[in-house]
């Protein structure tokens, strides 16, 4: 089967996370090129601890590329760099804003060689705005965002620590912007031949995940506005973005997620598990199917969306019910008889949840050096992972080299000679 980015060549110089934007490039079939500076390569390699001789960021970021060891900062460096970007599509820089354009590089002088290029620069901060040359990795940008607020710590309890176990999402958010503008910019390139200049922040990728938040946050700073009829409509936005952000605003406090009945976490045997019955349909079904219709007759509800905020009687009567259950038994239940809901798991569970091994997310350590979630995506029922694997730093150097701009050994050599290329691994 032929993939559906088979005929798309990406170019590649980034380091750390924007990695991941070639990344999900490469799980569907591009040819992405990624250039490494001779010697020390992306520094991402040398992140954590390795498994093998990798570390596990760059057998995760860098599955499905081709590495080419070259100095960009050379003459003769910087013209391959040319030559290659004329025969892709497309240039990911995922290093600090503007780093290529210092180079005498960036997207204008590249028109220049390709003038349909797709150029994407994704960065920590942006190319605009009082951060734009602050150093930051990647817990900055969720904590800027409002994602990873301090924790009281273990061993000093008065001492602030950083939230351990954090789910980083500015970091994993903004690559997957990134790869869907490019594959945008080839599509519009290809039909009308017109270049594309991409910008992607994980800063700003971490804000929009936390966007209801922020967005409440800041319409209840506003100042009220006058007249009552503009004031209720404040007031009515702000609810409605409390609400949206499941946050205990000052309008409605009763609709927060600790008052929630229907759409609520409850303790079975062994384990939680989530009730999701805010439609008539599934809370009625849920009642019948626990032999207790006279909960449905008491509290029908609405039609559409009632949590049934604030019911505490109802509550009682639901944590007695689930206690009586395992969450297994629960999970079967719902689908049998079409109630809305969910396990609830701890970080370490899920692995071990059979729908999580039929859904076999697992990339291939054979292939990949480790197992570990690849992509949600499928492709006619096989899910869409890379089949190589991270390559050595400049392990394809030769072999792209050749392929695309017709070098012999000979030039090869004299490259290596100069330190423009460094040695294939």
């Amino acid at each position: 089967m032929k993939s559906l980015l088979a005929d798309v060549r990406v170019i590649e110089v980034s380091m750390f996370a924007p990695n991941a934007v070639g990344m999900h490039l490469a799980d569907l079939g591009a040819e992405v090129i990624k250039l490494e500076t001779p010697g020390l390569g992306d520094p991402a390699r040398m992140l954590g601890l390795p498994i093998g001789d990798e570390s596990p960021a760059t057998r995760r970021w860098n599955r499905g590329k081709h590495s080419v060891a070259l100095d960009l900062r050379s003459p003769e460096g910087a013209e391959i760099f040319r030559a290659l970007v004329a025969k892709a599509d497309a240039v990911i820089e995922g290093m600090r804003a503007g780093s290529l354009d210092r180079r005498g590089l960036g997207y204008a002088t590249l028109l220049e060689v390709n003038p349909r290029l797709v150029y994407a620069s994704v960065s920590g901060w942006g190319e605009q705005g009082p951060y734009r040359d602050l150093g930051a990795h990647g817990l900055a940008f969720d904590a800027y965002a409002g994602l990873a607020p301090a924790r009281a710590g273990s061993a000093h309890p008065t001492h602030p620590t950083r939230p351990m176990g954090h789910v980083w999402q500015g970091i994993e958010a903004a690559p997957l912007f990134g790869a869907m503008a490019v594959v945008s910019g080839i599509l519009r390139a290809r039909s009308t031949g017109a270049p594309s200049r991409i910008e992607v922040s994980q800063a700003d990728a971490a804000a929009v995940w936390n966007g209801w938040r922020i967005a409440y946050e800041a319409a209840s700073k506003e100042d009220p506005l006058c007249g009552s009829e503009a004031r209720e409509q404040q007031n009515e936005r702000i609810a409605a973005l409390a609400a949206s952000a499941e946050f205990e605003g000052p309008v409605e406090p009763m609709q927060s997620p600790a008052n929630d009945v229907r759409y609520q976490y409850y303790r079975g045997t062994d384990g939680m598990v989530l009730l999701m019955a805010t439609e008539t349909r599934f809370w009625e079904n849920f009642c019948r199917a626990v032999g207790r219709p006279d909960l449905f007759e008491r509290w029908p509800g609405e039609a559409h969306a009632d949590h049934d905020y604030g019911n505490d009687a109802l509550r009682d009567e639901l944590v007695e019910i689930f206690a009586t259950r395992s969450r297994a038994e629960w999970i079967e239940l719902f689908i049998e008889h079409d109630v809305a809901g969910a396990p609830v798991y701890e970080p370490g569970e899920t692995w071990q949840d059979p729908h999580f091994q039929a859904r076999a997310l697992f990339t291939d350590p054979q292939v990949h050096g480790m197992r570990i979630p690849g992509s949600p995506l499928r492709m006619e029922g096989r899910m869409a992972v890379a089949d190589r694997a991270a390559p050595k730093h400049g392990a394809d150097t030769d072999e792209v080299l050749r392929r695309l701009l017709d070098m012999d050994d000979g030039r090869l050599s004299e490259l290596r000679k100069k330190r423009v290329l460094g040695v294939s691994e």
